[in-house]
């Protein structure tokens, strides 16, 4: 258990929880949005995790920035790392079940044909762009404390949690839109897509090309678009001829 104590005698977690229930209740009570304690920990969490790292983030620094005691923490997550996993998992549950109404959709109206194939590329691709624009630092952070643990278990564990079920559910509709396409190919612009949507969410023209900057500003639509294009083209580019 997580124990980074601050000088004075700590409560039980289960007081704690009522004092930080409590607390909120009195001295936040004429706020339209409150959040629980645990909410607040995340919420302290991703923001921190996205600017300093998982590494670099002490649990002193997410209790101070979430105005609990730190030892609340250790009341709903056992490890660091399980902290960094739910918040990930937050936000990837509110992506994914965007993601499955958006294909479910499209499926009950084009049934029994096949989805087009922009379609299913802009279903995978939208729900973050509309989430993004509803809360766009939010998902800043989400995005950036995934970006900081590309290549570790943590990032291979998420990806594996959240996003492979909904790939080969993509997957498989994909596959019947084209079906001459070899699953691997498609696979690869699926995944390929959620990175653009990512990076998309990130572009930065005036870094890139500082001296067309203006005439060749792009916001999220215009970035959602040119995914939907370019990803589009390149699973039917897979279709191989059966000639």
């Amino acid at each position: 258990m997580i124990d980074e104590s601050i000088g004075h005698p700590p409560l039980g977690p289960l007081k704690l929880v009522e004092a930080e229930d409590a607390v909120a209740r009195s001295s936040k009570a004429s706020t339209s949005k409150k959040q629980s304690a645990r909410d607040r920990i995340l919420t302290a969490a991703e923001e921190l995790f996205a600017t300093k790292g998982l590494h670099g983030t002490s649990l002193r620094e997410i209790a101070r920035t979430a105005a609990i005691n730190v030892n609340l923490i250790s009341y709903y997550f056992a490890e660091k790392e399980d902290l960094y996993d739910a918040v990930v998992d937050a936000r990837a549950a509110l992506l994914n079940d965007a993601r499955a109404i958006s294909l479910d959709a499209l499926e009950h109206r084009y049934s029994p044909e096949p989805v087009p194939v922009p379609e299913i590329i802009r279903s995978l691709i939208h729900p973050f762009f509309e989430l993004r624009g509803e809360d766009p630092a939010g998902w800043d952070y989400w995005v950036h404390l995934l970006d900081r643990e590309t290549g570790t278990d943590l990032f291979t564990n998420a990806m594996a949690r959240n996003l492979s079920v909904v790939l080969r559910r993509y997957l498989y509709c994909l596959h019947r839109s084209v079906p001459n396409a070899d699953r691997v190919d498609l696979l690869f612009v699926l995944e390929l897509t959620t990175r653009a949507m990512v990076m998309g969410s990130e572009w930065d023209m005036q870094a890139i090309v500082p001296d067309h900057a203006t005439e060749m500003f792009l916001d999220d639509k215009a970035v959602e678009e040119r995914i939907v294009r370019s990803m589009s083209a390149a699973a039917l580019s897979f279709n191989k001829s059966t000639a």
